[in-house]
């Protein structure tokens, strides 16, 4: 369950849906005992809405999940929107 925003230095709430932006990503996971099944999960994020308009997250191989920021461009777009 999703609780707080996922940048590391905001510590905002999680309270409902409209605020911020909610993330589902593609995780790896412990591969099970037996060697079947799946070895990845859906994990949430979240961003609050003041995170949201400069940062963004990013899934990479070997790092996990991280909070990057947004292109210039992106951000411009969001600004006059």
């Amino acid at each position: 369950m999703v609780e707080k925003c996922a940048n590391p230095a905001c510590a905002a709430t999680f309270r409902r849906l409209g605020d911020g932006r909610l993330f589902v990503k593609e995780v790896p996971a412990d591969p099970p005992s037996d060697g079947k099944g799946l070895s990845r999960q859906l994990h949430y994020f979240w961003l609050c809405s003041s995170c949201c308009r400069t940062m963004t997250l990013s899934t990479e191989k070997g790092t996990g999940v991280r909070v990057v920021p947004l292109p210039a461009t992106a951000i411009s777009a969001r600004a006059a929107s």
